[in-house]
């Protein structure tokens, strides 16, 4: 049964950190000064605070309301100023009440465009959140793409580098899936989310991927987190662009083959004599192609195209949710919204992901599918 979240929870969630996006948050050190007639300051244990508490003083750090706040003692760490340590101290001092979720939403967010997706999938989802933080903070200067020096830079040209995380890590004990949230940087996950994923225990969870960019795809961070741990199942994640809204993450949440009967069912493509069975992707357009194949077999004619792919057009068009791409052998990909197109090679260009071949390498795939024109007969199985 689905556990749910108090109110209290879910606002607090809701009105998580604007670090993630906002300079005057990530400062380290914030110059505004505790005003000569605030109280002393205070421990998280020694005054109790609430969300309320937590919203002045972002407003206040943004600068929103310098004059607010003078009868609270905010200057948690005692350093003189109220600043972003503050503001963190006093979000895990806020008493959370009522039944765990199921399902956790971890992001890192400096923009704001991947915590606008995540708080999204909070409120669909009724999941409870935890947000990556850096122990230094990401400043403007340190993700200045055009910089080659910056910091971020040189973390993403170093897969070894590992970013320390602010505060103490999640338990994820009591949780079965986990939503990971990222923006992408240089084409891949920020080396904080690995920092994260090594942290952690997710051999017995699900673990769903998701990202904001400019362009970029999510598939190299998804084979990159793949690769780094044992995760009991990895689902396929989904890139937003920075403007998408509610329904475009409801449509992908939707979709998602979260049970074990929607798990299992598995896309069989007979060619040249052999029987390839591939995992369905987490799109719509997968799921209304296992949709169609349930009232029976369909065969497609695959044309040889390019040396890296066979095309065929399907006998219904698909929903599209395109993004560019890098192919890899084995996946399975529609082309312009009514073509389905079998990797066997590399390529790059815009596409919807159907599927993924199984356990099979490319020099195999090559050689089932042959140098001509194929016929392949789609099926379901489960």
């Amino acid at each position: 049964m689905k556990k749910t979240v108090s109110v209290l929870a879910s606002a607090f969630m809701m009105m998580s950190l604007f670090g993630a996006g906002c300079t005057g948050i990530n400062a380290a050190s914030d110059p505004a000064p505790v005003p000569a007639s605030a109280p002393a300051p205070a421990s998280v244990e020694a005054e109790s605070y609430t969300a309320e508490d937590a919203r002045n003083l972002q407003q206040y750090l943004l600068a929103q309301d310098a004059e607010q706040q003078t009868d609270r003692a905010y200057d948690l760490n005692g350093d003189g100023r109220r600043n972003a340590v503050d503001l963190t101290l006093m979000k895990r001092g806020i008493p959370v009440t009522g039944e765990q979720s199921d399902t956790i939403v971890v992001y890192f967010s400096r923009t704001g465009n991947t915590e606008k997706i995540a708080e999204y999938l909070i409120d669909l989802t009724g999941a409870d959140s935890y947000v990556i933080e850096a122990a230094v903070p990401y400043t403007d200067d340190d993700i200045a793409y055009q910089d080659s020096g910056c910091r971020a830079n040189q973390e993403q040209n170093d897969k070894n580098v590992r970013p320390e995380i602010a505060g103490t890590l999640p338990s994820l004990s009591g949780y079965d899936t986990v939503f990971l949230g990222y923006p992408i940087w240089w084409g891949e996950e920020p080396r904080i989310i690995d920092t994260f994923l090594e942290s952690c225990d997710l051999s017995e969870k699900t673990v769903i991927p998701f990202c904001t960019s400019g362009s970029s795809g999510i598939a190299a961070s998804e084979r990159n987190i793949a690769a780094l741990v044992p995760i009991g199942r990895q689902l396929s994640g989904r890139r937003f662009a920075a403007g998408a809204a509610k329904d475009d993450v409801k449509a992908w949440y939707d979709t998602l083959p979260l049970t074990k009967e929607d798990a299992e069912v598995k896309l069989n493509l007979a060619i040249n004599g052999h029987v390839l069975t591939a995992s369905l992707a987490d799109s719509t357009a997968a799921k209304e192609l296992a949709e169609k194949l349930k009232a029976g077999k369909v065969t497609l004619s695959l044309n040889e195209y390019g040396g890296f792919e066979k095309v065929g057009k399907l006998p219904w068009a698909l929903t599209k949710s395109d993004e560019s791409t890098v192919t890899e052998a084995g996946d399975i990909m529609l082309y312009q919204g009514n073509q389905m197109t079998v990797f066997y090679n590399s390529n790059s260009w815009s596409y919807t992901k159907l599927g993924h071949i199984d356990s099979v390498t490319q020099d195999e795939l090559a050689a089932i599918l042959g140098s001509g024109d194929v016929t392949a007969e789609l099926s379901l199985s489960e």
